[in-house]
């Protein structure tokens, strides 16, 4: 091989990014693992990834989310925020490459003293190309400042069948349920309220700021938003379940105030409100709040459930549709917790009392009457 291939032939191993998936290892998973969603998204060999998919990227970054899957909503967030960028490719001219290469080129030969070899016309373009390439790279990465200084939303989402748990900036603790989302800010202000707004359920143990119902500062409050019913929370541990047109709200310890369209309500530990927004209606009542949040313990207790109300929550946590081929069944009660370590365990035991079985087809499962 010639100087001049030898040349380019390095040259274009040191600067193809695609190629340096090939020599990636366990050490670079370790040092990946400790990025956040900036880190990520400043990174070449993420934005290479992302922008430009291969066979050994694509190897790589599925490896690194299955060794480790707490990264993968931080890599998930960081994969959006890039593919939302749009740049406008602009190529340096011949003339402009040619004299800033010859210059580099002379530099190199007066303090090595090798050759100048000219280089053709092709060989320029393709040299254009990968020059606009990089430059697309380092203006990803100059966005990065303004991408971490502004205020960010930060979404957390589970699946059917899933739960997360998740630490606010202020340190409260949440347990999301199944098919629900939490959205929040990442970086609170000191004298602002705590917000977050949720879809679907969730348990919450809010941090106190301030034991001091009677002074409490702006920036000590903290509110959830459930569609137009919102909850103002002192240091307070409670459930919140929106499905099917309602919001259910079961206190566990503290205290909180509902605020609804012309009305306001303060909850003792122990009470249970439902509130339905389409018809401005709410029911108070009492309850064991414990049970109340059971599933976080993967236990579905429920207050003299019947079948009806049993075959509604596993719809809504596991996404399948349960039908019931006897309406008598409907009303029938089963007492006692049910697992919900997975939906057969509880459709084992809700066929075991009932003595009914299960047909499966696709998404829908029917009971069947033995």
């Amino acid at each position: 091989m010639g100087t001049e291939k030898k040349f380019w032939f390095l040259w274009g191993k040191i600067i193809g990014s695609a190629n340096i998936y090939l020599v990636m290892d366990n050490f670079l998973e370790k040092e990946y693992k400790d990025f956040d969603e900036g880190d990520f998204i400043s990174n070449p060999n993420f934005q290479e990834w992302v922008i430009r998919p291969t066979v050994e990227n694509e190897h790589f970054w599925n490896s690194f989310v299955q060794s480790y899957p707490e990264k993968n909503e931080v890599v998930e967030n960081a994969k959006r925020v890039l593919k939302s960028l749009r740049f406008k490719e602009e190529f340096p001219t011949e003339e402009y490459i040619q004299n800033r290469f010859a210059e580099h080129l002379k530099a190199v030969g007066r303090s090595n003293g090798v050759k100048v070899v000219p280089i053709g016309t092709k060989l320029w373009k393709t040299v254009g190309k990968i020059a606009a390439t990089v430059g697309g790279i380092i203006i990803l990465t100059s966005i990065l400042f303004y991408l971490n200084n502004k205020h960010q939303d930060a979404l957390v989402a589970t699946n059917y069948g899933e739960m997360k748990e998740i630490v606010l900036p202020d340190s409260t603790h949440i347990v999301l349920n199944a098919h629900s989302k939490i959205k929040y800010s990442k970086s609170w202000e000191e004298k602002e309220p705590r917000e977050v707004w949720l879809e679907g359920e969730a348990f919450f143990d809010v941090r106190h700021l301030n034991k001091n119902e009677n002074n409490i500062q702006p920036g000590e409050r903290f509110l959830v938003h459930v569609d137009d019913l919102n909850i103002e929370v002192l240091g307070t541990s409670f459930n919140v379940r929106q499905r099917r047109g309602t919001i259910e709200v079961v206190l566990q310890s503290g205290k909180v105030k509902l605020s609804v369209p012309d009305k306001e309500i303060m909850m003792r530990p122990g009470d249970w409100i439902v509130y339905n927004g389409a018809e401005n209606s709410i029911i108070r009542s009492q309850t064991e709040a414990e049970n109340y949040s059971a599933w976080k313990e993967k236990k579905l207790i429920l207050t003299n459930p019947t079948v009806e109300q049993i075959v509604q929550y596993l719809e809504d946590s596991y996404g399948k549709i349960i039908v019931l081929d006897n309406p008598e069944l409907r009303n029938k009660k089963i007492e006692g917790p049910i697992l919900l370590n997975n939906l057969d365990d509880a459709l084992f035991v809700i066929s075991t009392v009932l003595n009914v079985k299960v047909e499966h087809k696709d998404s829908v499962l029917i009971l069947h009457s033995k």
